[in-house]
């Protein structure tokens, strides 16, 4: 928390972190938990994952601003209230003070921390600490291509490793490749995933949808799913309808309660059928973010007025 004083006021503001992939202390605090809770328990009764992505980024980017703007505020009043010689001198000393203050060691620490490579995917794996308390393996913003999934499944799924039950492959370069390795891994283990997101991995596509479609008709396990971002166009979203309806008859619907698939600009008003399907027939859906796709001005208000008769469903839609 950072403090700003002037003019007999002060200001409050808060580091903005834009990052999107929660921290620890984040996730123990979204969960409500207390602070004696064993996050090591054996129980098959694991809290659910915090929401893992804040899409659109509305609330991210209206701290950032606010942010800015006090600090630009508190800069021009501060600015104004001392002569620019002044102004000059006081940043010099302030500049002196600082490499003063600082010993060779930290100096060179400090460089070694801005030179300091992000860890690899191997030392990720390792040591992953959100993996250990909630057994969600988050991989977000790594540059993961497709060769690396039989190492994340080799980590998470093999053998009789039962602890994963989410995995957050966000911000990467995987494609339905990856996305079938996946699949036919979790096909064989005991793992019940509950939570996957494969959010702004945009050569995905329908092919993608179609394998993770197989998957959810075998195992019906998963209760979250984010598809933002990954290039789905209107038969990708068709073939969720299908199963999230139960159109086919020989198997059940996977009890996904959230689901978004925002930023898919290939969704268009050809969906707006398979979108009504899953308004009026869906059982277990209570978050369904469809925001900023490329649905006309008509056909949002017709989402908006069937889904304002079906209060289960929280329907996201972008103006």
């Amino acid at each position: 928390m950072i403090m700003f004083s002037f003019s007999n006021s002060t200001i409050w503001t808060s580091k903005c972190r834009l990052s999107l992939a929660p921290t620890t202390e984040e996730i123990s605090e979204d969960l409500n938990l207390p602070a004696s809770h064993d996050f090591k328990s054996n129980s098959d009764d694991h809290p659910p994952i915090v929401e893992e992505l804040q899409i659109e980024q509305n609330v991210n980017e209206t701290e950032a601003t606010e942010c800015v703007w006090k600090l630009k505020v508190y800069k021009n009043s501060f600015n104004q209230t001392l002569p620019v010689d002044d102004l000059s001198n006081l940043q010099k000393s302030r500049q002196i003070k600082c490499d003063a203050n600082m010993t060779v060691e930290e100096q060179l620490k400090s460089a070694e921390d801005a030179n300091k490579k992000p860890p690899s995917l191997k030392e990720k794996l390792a040591n992953n600490h959100e993996w250990d308390v909630l057994g969600i393996l988050n991989l977000s913003s790594m540059n993961l291509i497709d060769s690396d999934m039989p190492l994340i499944i080799q980590a998470a799924f093999s053998e009789n490793k039962t602890k994963c039950i989410g995995l957050i492959l966000r911000d990467n370069n995987m494609t339905s490749d990856g996305v079938k390795t996946l699949v036919d891994a979790l096909l064989v283990a005991r793992t019940k995933l509950k939570y996957l997101s494969f959010s702004n991995n945009s050569k995905i596509g329908d092919v993608g949808i179609e394998h993770l479609v197989y998957l959810f008709k075998k195992k019906r396990s998963m209760s979250f799913l984010a598809l933002p971002n990954i290039g789905m166009t209107d038969r990708g979203l068709r073939l969720l309808a299908d199963l999230l309806c139960e159109v086919d008859v020989d198997s059940r619907c996977p009890p996904i309660e959230k689901l978004y698939i925002s930023f898919n600009k290939l969704i268009t008003d050809e969906s707006m059928v398979a979108v009504i399907q899953i308004l009026e027939r869906n059982r277990t859906l209570k978050v369904f973010s469809m925001e900023h796709c490329s649905f006309s001005g008509k056909v949002r208000r017709i989402l908006r007025e069937i889904s304002a008769t079906n209060k289960k469903i929280k329907l996201s839609l972008s103006d």
